[in-house]
């Protein structure tokens, strides 16, 4: 079992009750909250169960507090039941405090069917295998904790930003995948549609500092091909410190497998 899975494992109490825990390894800063894509798949894998349904189909979170390492309650609601989709709203609980609120349509993607046709492309990066590390010679004491979750492979393209040369287009992406596994299921989407640096980086008028995610949602369209995934994040208005951020997740075959959209704060403007 790959960690990914482990981590955000759910131990079934009553019908509506989940026990899980928050693990080191996910949060963006240490000692900070984790991410949220992370805690959105921990409250999604008992949302699923409840549901009884595989595939989160559309999934919304938002965040009220950030949760300490540590256990978590996962309370579940069925909200709808229907014939190809349940719906189900589920709030993380520790201590008492409520710390995320979700609400998502699950369903079955490996027996959708009906018209299909994708006008959006492929991000078109080059080979992961020609593409450099982002880590490798980095100090390990530099590096957010979060990133040693995913093997990453950036578009030195996106990567200005580091160097204090941002394009100021707003984009970052590159292919990702699992260190200790060749596939990712469809929660592991979730993480990833909120585990690369913010694409608000790339604009260059805001402090490079952690971007808290006040919502977001992620669409899965089918389960992903075993590989490498490819990922393009964008973002097109930054207004008084807030952002949207706009994600695309293609699989191995080059087939739309995610889309997500979140709504974040950046750090303050540079002082002149």
């Amino acid at each position: 079992m790959d960690r990914f899975t482990t981590d955000t494992a759910v131990i079934r109490r009553d019908v509506d009750r989940f026990d899980a825990e928050c693990h080191a390894g996910w949060r963006v800063i240490g000692g900070t909250a984790p991410n949220g894509g992370y805690l959105m798949a921990i409250g999604a894998r008992a949302m699923a169960e409840r549901a009884e349904r595989p595939d989160p189909v559309t999934l919304t979170a938002h965040f009220l507090a950030p949760p300490a390492l540590g256990p978590l309650e996962v309370h579940t609601e069925l909200v709808r039941e229907g014939g190809r989709h349940r719906t189900v709203a589920a709030r993380l609980v520790q201590d008492g405090i409520e710390c995320v609120r979700l609400l998502g349509a699950f369903g079955d993607l490996g027996r959708a069917e009906g018209p299909s046709k994708v006008l959006r492309e492929a991000p078109g990066w080059a080979d992961p295998d020609t593409l450099p590390d982002p880590l490798a010679g980095v100090d390990e004491g530099l590096v957010p904790e979060i990133f040693h979750r995913l093997e990453h492979r950036m578009a030195p393209t996106t990567m200005g930003w580091t160097r204090g040369e941002a394009s100021g287009e707003g984009l970052h992406g590159g292919w990702c995948r699992w260190p200790d596994s060749d596939t990712f299921d469809v929660l592991g989407l979730l993480f990833v549609a909120d585990a690369y640096p913010p694409a608000v980086f790339d604009l260059g008028v805001a402090e490079v500092a952690w971007a808290p995610t006040i919502e977001l949602t992620v669409q899965v369209r089918a389960r992903p091909a075993p590989g490498w995934l490819a990922t393009r994040f964008t973002t097109r208005a930054l207004t008084d410190g807030y952002f949207e951020e706009d994600g695309e997740l293609w699989d191995s075959s080059g087939r739309l497998v995610a889309i997500s959209r979140q709504l974040a704060l950046a750090g303050r403007p540079r002082r002149a």
